[in-house]
Protein backbone atom coordinates (compact mmCIF):
# COMPACT_ATOMS: atom_id res chain seq x y z
CA UNK A 1 0.00 0.00 0.00
CA UNK A 2 1.29 3.48 -0.86
CA UNK A 3 1.92 5.67 2.16
CA UNK A 4 -0.12 8.88 2.13
CA UNK A 5 3.01 11.03 2.25
CA UNK A 6 4.30 9.30 -0.90
CA UNK A 7 1.25 10.20 -2.98
CA UNK A 8 1.95 13.28 -5.12
CA UNK A 9 0.03 16.39 -4.08
CA UNK A 10 -1.98 18.36 -6.62
CA UNK A 11 -4.70 20.96 -6.72
CA UNK A 12 -7.93 20.23 -8.59
CA UNK A 13 -9.68 22.85 -10.72
CA UNK A 14 -13.38 22.55 -11.52
CA UNK A 15 -13.42 22.83 -15.31
CA UNK A 16 -16.71 23.70 -17.03
CA UNK A 17 -15.17 24.45 -20.41
CA UNK A 18 -16.16 28.12 -20.21
CA UNK A 19 -14.39 31.44 -19.84
CA UNK A 20 -14.58 31.65 -16.03
CA UNK A 21 -12.90 28.28 -15.58
CA UNK A 22 -10.30 29.28 -18.18
CA UNK A 23 -9.62 32.55 -16.37
CA UNK A 24 -9.39 30.74 -13.03
CA UNK A 25 -6.82 28.40 -14.60
CA UNK A 26 -4.72 31.27 -15.93
CA UNK A 27 -4.74 33.22 -12.66
CA UNK A 28 -4.06 30.04 -10.69
CA UNK A 29 -1.00 29.28 -12.82
CA UNK A 30 0.20 32.87 -12.43
CA UNK A 31 0.07 32.55 -8.65
CA UNK A 32 1.18 28.98 -8.03
CA UNK A 33 3.48 28.40 -11.03
CA UNK A 34 2.19 24.87 -11.49
CA UNK A 35 -0.50 22.96 -13.37
CA UNK A 36 -3.65 21.82 -11.59
CA UNK A 37 -5.63 18.73 -12.40
CA UNK A 38 -9.01 19.35 -14.05
CA UNK A 39 -12.36 17.81 -13.09
CA UNK A 40 -15.73 18.09 -14.85
CA UNK A 41 -19.14 16.71 -13.94
CA UNK A 42 -21.51 15.85 -16.77
CA UNK A 43 -24.93 14.34 -17.35
CA UNK A 44 -24.49 10.60 -17.86
CA UNK A 45 -27.46 10.42 -20.25
CA UNK A 46 -27.00 13.47 -22.49
CA UNK A 47 -23.20 13.55 -21.98
CA UNK A 48 -23.47 17.34 -21.70
CA UNK A 49 -21.93 19.54 -19.03
CA UNK A 50 -24.87 21.15 -17.18
CA UNK A 51 -25.32 24.90 -17.65
CA UNK A 52 -22.63 25.20 -20.35
CA UNK A 53 -24.30 22.47 -22.45
CA UNK A 54 -20.93 21.38 -23.83
CA UNK A 55 -20.44 17.72 -24.82
CA UNK A 56 -17.97 15.98 -22.53
CA UNK A 57 -15.97 14.89 -25.59
CA UNK A 58 -15.23 18.55 -26.37
CA UNK A 59 -14.25 19.12 -22.74
CA UNK A 60 -11.72 16.29 -23.07
CA UNK A 61 -10.33 17.92 -26.21
CA UNK A 62 -9.94 21.20 -24.32
CA UNK A 63 -7.94 19.42 -21.61
CA UNK A 64 -5.76 17.81 -24.26
CA UNK A 65 -5.16 21.21 -25.88
CA UNK A 66 -4.07 22.51 -22.47
CA UNK A 67 -1.91 19.40 -21.86
CA UNK A 68 -3.60 18.92 -18.49
CA UNK A 69 -4.77 15.76 -16.74
CA UNK A 70 -8.56 15.66 -16.74
CA UNK A 71 -11.11 13.62 -14.79
CA UNK A 72 -14.74 13.35 -15.95
CA UNK A 73 -17.45 12.48 -13.43
CA UNK A 74 -20.81 11.20 -14.75
CA UNK A 75 -23.87 12.13 -12.68
CA UNK A 76 -27.56 11.45 -13.32
CA UNK A 77 -29.22 14.87 -13.60
CA UNK A 78 -31.20 16.46 -12.16
CA UNK A 79 -29.15 15.72 -9.05
CA UNK A 80 -29.65 16.98 -5.52
CA UNK A 81 -26.73 18.29 -3.46
CA UNK A 82 -26.14 14.98 -1.68
CA UNK A 83 -25.94 13.06 -4.95
CA UNK A 84 -23.59 15.66 -6.42
CA UNK A 85 -21.31 15.72 -3.39
CA UNK A 86 -21.21 11.94 -3.05
CA UNK A 87 -20.23 11.57 -6.71
CA UNK A 88 -17.44 14.09 -6.23
CA UNK A 89 -16.28 12.53 -2.98
CA UNK A 90 -15.97 9.16 -4.71
CA UNK A 91 -14.17 10.77 -7.65
CA UNK A 92 -11.70 12.55 -5.37
CA UNK A 93 -10.89 9.29 -3.62
CA UNK A 94 -10.29 7.53 -6.94
CA UNK A 95 -7.89 10.18 -8.23
CA UNK A 96 -4.30 8.90 -7.81
CA UNK A 97 -3.12 12.14 -6.22
CA UNK A 98 -3.44 13.72 -2.80
CA UNK A 99 -5.80 16.64 -3.45
CA UNK A 100 -4.71 19.71 -1.51
CA UNK A 101 -7.00 22.41 -2.79
CA UNK A 102 -10.15 22.74 -4.92
CA UNK A 103 -10.12 25.64 -7.38
CA UNK A 104 -13.26 27.42 -8.59
CA UNK A 105 -14.00 30.15 -11.15
CA UNK A 106 -16.59 32.09 -9.16
CA UNK A 107 -16.52 35.88 -9.51
CA UNK A 108 -18.83 37.50 -6.96
CA UNK A 109 -21.79 35.30 -5.98
CA UNK A 110 -21.25 35.05 -2.23
CA UNK A 111 -23.88 32.40 -1.58
CA UNK A 112 -22.30 30.00 -4.07
CA UNK A 113 -18.83 30.59 -2.66
CA UNK A 114 -20.10 30.06 0.89
CA UNK A 115 -21.78 26.80 -0.11
CA UNK A 116 -18.64 25.50 -1.77
CA UNK A 117 -16.48 26.44 1.20
CA UNK A 118 -18.82 24.85 3.73
CA UNK A 119 -19.45 21.64 1.80
CA UNK A 120 -15.92 20.95 0.66
CA UNK A 121 -14.27 22.00 3.91
CA UNK A 122 -16.57 19.46 5.59
CA UNK A 123 -15.07 16.83 3.28
CA UNK A 124 -11.58 17.92 4.29
CA UNK A 125 -10.60 20.07 1.30
CA UNK A 126 -9.39 23.65 1.15
CA UNK A 127 -10.83 25.91 -1.55
CA UNK A 128 -9.47 28.77 -3.64
CA UNK A 129 -11.11 31.33 -5.93
CA UNK A 130 -8.41 32.90 -8.17
CA UNK A 131 -10.70 35.38 -9.97
CA UNK A 132 -12.89 36.31 -7.01
CA UNK A 133 -13.90 40.02 -7.00
CA UNK A 134 -11.71 40.86 -9.98
CA UNK A 135 -13.13 43.58 -12.21
CA UNK A 136 -14.84 42.84 -15.49
CA UNK A 137 -12.33 45.12 -17.24
CA UNK A 138 -9.39 43.15 -15.88
CA UNK A 139 -10.90 39.79 -16.77
CA UNK A 140 -11.83 40.80 -20.30
CA UNK A 141 -8.35 42.31 -20.76
CA UNK A 142 -6.92 38.93 -19.83
CA UNK A 143 -9.22 37.04 -22.17
CA UNK A 144 -8.32 39.33 -25.06
CA UNK A 145 -4.62 38.54 -24.55
CA UNK A 146 -5.15 34.79 -24.74
CA UNK A 147 -4.96 32.86 -28.05
CA UNK A 148 -8.47 31.46 -27.69
CA UNK A 149 -11.95 32.17 -29.02
CA UNK A 150 -14.92 32.42 -26.65
CA UNK A 151 -18.37 31.41 -27.91
CA UNK A 152 -21.73 31.56 -26.16
CA UNK A 153 -22.78 27.95 -25.52
CA UNK A 154 -26.10 28.36 -23.67
CA UNK A 155 -28.55 31.18 -22.93
CA UNK A 156 -31.22 31.71 -20.29
CA UNK A 157 -34.66 31.83 -21.92
CA UNK A 158 -35.33 35.40 -20.72
CA UNK A 159 -32.13 36.67 -22.39
CA UNK A 160 -32.55 35.14 -25.84
CA UNK A 161 -33.72 38.40 -27.35
CA UNK A 162 -30.18 39.73 -26.83
CA UNK A 163 -27.93 36.66 -26.83
CA UNK A 164 -27.76 33.51 -28.96
CA UNK A 165 -25.72 30.32 -28.74
CA UNK A 166 -22.73 30.59 -31.03
CA UNK A 167 -22.29 34.34 -30.53
CA UNK A 168 -18.66 35.47 -30.37
CA UNK A 169 -17.89 36.75 -26.87
CA UNK A 170 -15.38 39.59 -26.62
CA UNK A 171 -15.06 43.07 -25.11
CA UNK A 172 -17.42 44.76 -27.58
CA UNK A 173 -20.00 42.02 -27.12
CA UNK A 174 -19.85 42.08 -23.31
CA UNK A 175 -20.31 45.84 -23.13
CA UNK A 176 -23.08 45.90 -25.73
CA UNK A 177 -25.37 43.81 -23.51
CA UNK A 178 -28.31 45.53 -21.79
CA UNK A 179 -27.81 46.71 -18.22
CA UNK A 180 -29.91 43.89 -16.77
CA UNK A 181 -27.49 41.28 -18.18
CA UNK A 182 -24.21 40.84 -16.34
CA UNK A 183 -21.39 41.29 -18.89
CA UNK A 184 -19.77 38.09 -17.61
CA UNK A 185 -23.08 36.20 -17.37
CA UNK A 186 -22.42 35.68 -13.69
CA UNK A 187 -26.10 35.35 -12.83
CA UNK A 188 -26.58 32.51 -15.30
CA UNK A 189 -27.82 34.71 -18.14
CA UNK A 190 -25.49 32.89 -20.53
CA UNK A 191 -22.61 30.43 -20.53
CA UNK A 192 -19.60 30.10 -22.77
CA UNK A 193 -17.18 27.65 -24.35
CA UNK A 194 -13.47 28.24 -24.84
CA UNK A 195 -12.31 27.22 -28.31
CA UNK A 196 -8.62 26.46 -28.75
Amino acid sequence: MTEINQIPKRDLLFWSGGKDAFLALRYYKDEYKTDPLLITTYDDESRLVPHQQIPIERIRRQAAALSLIHFAVPISYPADNDTYLNALKNAFQAIPYQIERLIFGDLHLKDIRKWREEQFHALGYNTAFPIWAKSVDELIDRLEKEPVTIRVSAVMQSCREHIAPGDLYNRDYAYSLPDHIDPMGENGEFHTEVVF
